[in-house]
């Protein structure tokens, strides 16, 4: 929970002002935590926190009011951000962040609305996508081949490390829905596969859930299902977090964050040979919605197991499957 305690830290940043702004009262300085905690998980409540202290202590660097904030401000600390490396859904998620801070306390009102910062986040969004592209490089069947193949299948932690890319592939889940999975959340009773409960996630904030269900593999040492029922059998989870930091003595420890579960991810890219600097989990989803597009799958039927809310969204990562469909140069008799 967001608390006044969780904001003392930031207090002196809060009240920072630029000539001729009004420092932030202690009863808007308590209200922040209120307001980003409405009707966030407690991932995004972390996100939020991390934010506004990010906006908060460059306002205070660059001698500005940090609420309420002025468009320019906000716009600055866009380019600002985006200068450092910050990734557009980073910068979309401080934007968000300013913004529910500003609504509930400054009458509804937000520089985020503004036009100025609007156009300022588009400009930064084309200028990333001509110089690097959309969306994260899908990671298909073949690359996780290649994971699986070298990484190590006796030790627990080459377990995790195989159980997890196999299962991130046939899910086409989020890497926070990886990571928050429970043993409980998998149905084994079914002798065709596994049934995968993903209780809440970014677009499902009620908790309504879905279910993703995976078959058996027919390779059994590439099966999602039978590689998944061997890493706990091995580690002796029975209960909780399903993938968990080990350590290299092979003691089971807690339940592995996002950001380790990445560098996992990235390790075993490396050992298949592979740029770990272009992977990253979400390549995973982008490979899970390709292949099944190649495989004649609807996009319907893929929407039910990504979790996707449009038929838009979906497609956007189906690029790779549309590469070389049809044999242009050939119809055109060359």
């Amino acid at each position: 929970m967001l608390t006044d305690a969780s904001l003392t830290t930031t207090d002196a940043q809060l009240t920072a002002t630029a000539a001729g702004e009004r420092p932030l009262s202690p009863e808007l300085v308590a209200g922040i935590g209120a307001a980003l905690e409405a009707s966030a998980s407690k991932n995004t409540q972390r996100a939020y926190r991390a934010d506004w202290s990010i906006f908060a202590g460059w306002c205070e660097q660059e001698g500005r009011c940090a609420m309420p904030a002025s468009p320019a401000t906000v716009a600055g600390f866009l380019v600002s951000e985006s200068k450092v490396g910050r990734s557009v859904n980073t910068l979309r998620r401080r934007l968000a962040t300013i913004s529910k801070a500003h609504k509930s306390q400054v009458d509804g009102q937000t520089p985020t609305s503004s036009e100025l910062v609007k156009s300022t986040f588009q400009g930064i969004e084309r200028q990333r996508a001509e110089g690097h592209g959309k969306g994260a490089a899908p990671i298909g069947p073949r690359h996780v081949l290649r994971m699986v193949q070298t990484t190590p299948r006796t030790t627990r932690t080459g377990l995790r490390d195989r159980a997890a890319v196999l299962l991130a592939l046939t899910t086409g889940a989020r890497r926070s829905e990886l990571v928050a999975l429970q043993v409980e959340d998998i149905d084994w009773t079914d002798p065709r596969g596994i049934v995968v409960l993903i209780r809440k996630s970014k677009t499902d904030q009620t908790g309504e859930g879905r279910e993703v269900s995976v078959t058996r593999g027919r390779n059994p040492e590439t099966c999602p299902v039978r590689t998944l029922r061997a890493y706990l059998e091995a580690a002796g989870i029975e209960e909780g977090p399903v993938f968990r930091s080990i350590d290299r003595h092979g003691n089971v420890g807690d339940g592995m964050t996002g950001r380790a579960f990445a560098g996992m991810v990235k390790r075993a890219a490396e050992r298949a040979g592979m740029d770990p600097s272009k992977v990253s989990p979400h390549g995973f989803r982008a490979g899970h919605v390709s292949a099944r597009f190649t495989a004649g799958d609807g996009a319907a039927s893929i929407m039910d197991s990504t979790g996707h809310k449009s038929v838009a969204m979906v497609k956007r990562y189906d690029r790779a499957s549309r590469r070389f469909r049809s044999d242009v140069s050939g119809s055109m008799g060359l």
